[in-house]
């Protein structure tokens, strides 16, 4: 079975798009379960809405913009 049959997200991509809200908040720990739980829905809900293979969100220019800060 393909990724694109199961539609689910990849642990990776779940990985990345909490890291990506983390940093969209602003860095503060303390909410690494909600941010998981944001990324794992909104993967799940974008790979339903759209068949094709998604894309992993490109974190390079935050995690360059937060090593800066």
């Amino acid at each position: 079975m393909s990724r694109t049959d199961k539609k689910t997200p990849t642990q990776k991509e779940i990985e990345l798009r909490a890291y990506e809200i983390y940093l969209q908040r602003g860095g503060e720990d303390g909410n690494e379960l909600n941010d998981w739980l944001a990324a794992e829905k909104e993967l799940n809900e974008s790979l339903q809405m759209d068949p094709a293979e998604p894309t992993v969100p490109d974190v390079m220019p935050l995690l360059k913009r937060a090593a800066v800060s």
